[in-house]
């Protein structure tokens, strides 16, 4: 079995083919405004160099749904929706800001998954182990950085899309309490998008096609406190879940 990750989010766009067990093959690019002439070309050339068919050997499908970039995000679901149609694929939608904290759980941090969503506004969500498991601690919002700091009281690991300009902003606002990933670390991966898609599939039914929505973050929900206990749906358990450490 073989699983095809798409990821048109933002101005990154990146894609993956995973077998469980390995990512054989993975390409992130910035792709700017071009999702819609790059995004199929670019599986066909990771296909042909994997020696894979998308017709034979794809079975399953996983697609970054958001929250980014409205064309983005649409870019990359229809085109998840017409390959898994085509093959016969199962198919899962995973949240990008997930996908963002995802490969930072092993490091216990209490971590923020940011993304620009325009003039001063940024989407973000708040992510921490609790009882052994890496669980999402807030909702996905829209916030300006001075709304989300007014938030944030311990020191928070920031990954994602952050220009030098938002980490100047966020060291002037934290002060300490403002860890940053590398910037290569802090990079969303269309490798990490398949490992939580692999598991999700795992671990329920395929999604009807026409269930997998973007996710969009209209307005703040900044009155909430990041220090309270956020209950997420279950689908979100089942994305971030991860072994519990003995």
């Amino acid at each position: 079995m073989t699983l095809l990750a798409l990821d048109t989010s933002t101005a990154w766009a990146s894609v993956a083919l995973y077998d469980g067990r390995a990512v054989l093959a993975e390409t992130t690019w910035h792709a700017q405004r071009r999702h819609g002439d790059e995004l199929f070309p670019t599986i066909e050339r990771m296909l042909t160099d994997a020696r894979l068919s998308l017709a034979a050997d794809i079975d399953r499908v996983a697609v970054a749904s958001g929250p980014g970039s409205f064309t983005g995000l649409r870019v990359a679901i229809a085109a998840a929706q017409g390959i898994a149609r085509g093959a016969g694929a199962a198919l899962v939608g995973v949240s990008t800001l997930d996908v963002l904290a995802y490969p930072h759980a092993p490091s216990k941090q209490r971590t923020c998954a940011l993304l620009p969503a325009g003039r001063t506004e940024w989407y973000a969500a708040i992510y921490q182990e609790r009882n052994r498991k890496w669980l999402r601690r807030s909702p996905y919002i829209a916030a300006t950085l001075p709304q989300l700091c007014r938030q944030i009281g311990t020191h928070t690991l920031f990954v994602g899309e952050i220009d030098e300009e938002a980490e100047q902003l966020l060291r002037d606002l934290l002060g300490p309490k403002a860890l940053f990933a590398s910037p290569a670390s802090r990079m969303r991966r269309a490798g990490y998008l398949a490992e939580l898609g692999w598991r999700a599939l795992e671990a329920a039914p395929q999604t009807k096609l026409g269930e997998i929505e973007p996710i969009y973050v209209k307005q703040p929900s900044i009155r909430m406190t990041f220090d309270q206990p956020f209950s997420p749906a279950p689908t979100d358990d089942l994305a971030l879940g991860l072994p519990k450490r003995s």
